[in-house]
């Protein structure tokens, strides 16, 4: 297919873009184990299945 996104202004790209731009995947999130409001609000998050620690640098934590 080919894109015809070529317009200069917002409104141009609403009535003349055929491109796909994004497509989304999301998964079913299963109801699982929910912290206490002062938890989740400490956490960021009130899933427990959720919390998951986070590397920087994408592997091991190197504490």
């Amino acid at each position: 297919m080919e894109c015809t996104c070529h317009g200069t202004q917002s409104s141009d790209f609403q009535q003349e873009c055929t491109c796909i731009l994004a497509m989304a995947s999301v998964p079913v999130q299963s109801w699982g184990k929910i912290y206490d409001p002062s938890t989740a609000l400490k956490k960021g998050t009130i899933f427990a299945d959720l919390d998951l620690p986070f590397y920087i640098t994408g592997g091991e934590s190197h504490a």
